[in-house]
């Protein structure tokens, strides 16, 4: 069963903030882009996977969560685990096109593109055996003795991959069923009870991060930024408060609450506190009292006195 959802990526929100509100120009505008695409690839990839495990029913009690992350000696992420009651699969799921290759000495993982272009990544070995590692640790802190296996699991099978020996399996998400299946033993070291308090725990433990603003990562300037509240239907900037309504120039589409967005963009973009004065300058409004009645109904977290006030958007952690 899928225990644990996969969630949106939220480096691709602010991504996606940034490209809106960038002009084409802008000279990190095409590295947003680009990064964007990797972003929105990896994602597709698992969900590729997703859809293969949300539609296939083990013989026996599975748990299987996704987007995890949980901090042992050190934080790390794990794209897919499966537990059972005889062991933890971890899947790290890579979806890169072009012609692949992992090199062992030094670790990294080489992309031939169409063209003839080389990129480099991280081994996705390297990265498993960290990743199986550091949940051996969490698990160990926590009593619990069970086996953690790992696969690289490649989303398409048009992707190839040349590789040196390896033990470690390279697979691709239809094989992921059977998979598992191969490494029954029909020795369970856990309960039923057990596994479901394992997956309990996991869910309770996991660190949902907040990725870096934008204009910190990329070292944008906030006068680079385009201003005001974008059109819910056509996203077009520049919607006007008339009366209770914000009304788009370019579609006509009247909506009450088009603000809202353009007050989460400002915190993927910048670092907080966001004042009233700010969110007036963000958003091209001129009611301070309106700007402060928006902010309240937001659900956002209150610093520093009356004066000056400024609210902050409650994240666990910046990665």
């Amino acid at each position: 069963m899928i225990y644990k959802e996969r969630s949106f990526p939220a480096a691709l929100e602010g991504l996606t903030v940034a490209l809106r509100r960038l002009p084409e120009t802008h000279q990190v505008y095409e590295t947003l882009k680009q990064r964007a695409v990797s972003i929105k690839a990896g994602f597709g990839g698992e969900q590729e996977l997703d859809r293969v495990l949300e539609n296939y029913e083990f013989p026996m009690s599975t748990y299987i969560l996704n987007d995890v992350s949980l901090s042992s000696s050190s934080l790390f992420q794990i794209d897919t685990l499966i537990l059972t009651p005889e062991f933890a699969l971890i899947c790290e799921v890579k979806n890169i096109a072009g012609e692949l290759s992992v090199t062992e000495n030094p670790p990294q993982l080489l992309r031939i593109t169409e063209s003839g272009r080389i990129s480099g990544f991280p081994s996705p070995l390297a990265q498993l055996t960290n990743t199986c590692q550091l949940f051996e640790d969490w698990l160990t802190a926590k009593n619990i003795n069970l086996p953690v296996l790992g696969c690289v699991v490649l989303a398409y099978p048009k992707q190839r991959l040349s590789i040196f020996k390896t033990t470690v399996p390279i697979l691709f998400p239809s094989i992921i069923p059977q998979h598992v299946r191969s490494l029954y033993t029909n020795q369970p070291l856990l309960s039923t009870e057990e596994l479901q308090s394992l997956a309990q725990s996991i869910v309770k433990e996991h660190r949902s991060y907040a990725p870096n603003p934008i204009s910190t990562t990329y070292s944008i300037k906030p006068k680079d930024f385009l201003t005001g509240v974008d059109c819910p239907l056509c996203n077009t900037l520049g919607m006007t408060k008339k009366g209770q309504f914000w009304v788009c120039p370019s579609c006509n589409h009247q909506c009450t609450t088009a603000h809202q967005q353009a007050i989460l963009d400002w915190f993927l973009l910048f670092e907080g506190p966001l004042t009233n004065n700010e969110c007036r300058r963000f958003c091209e409004i001129h009611c301070s009292q309106f700007t402060r009645q928006a902010l309240l109904n937001m659900n956002l977290t209150p610093v520093r006195a009356t004066k000056n006030r400024g609210y902050i958007k409650q994240h666990t952690q910046h990665r």
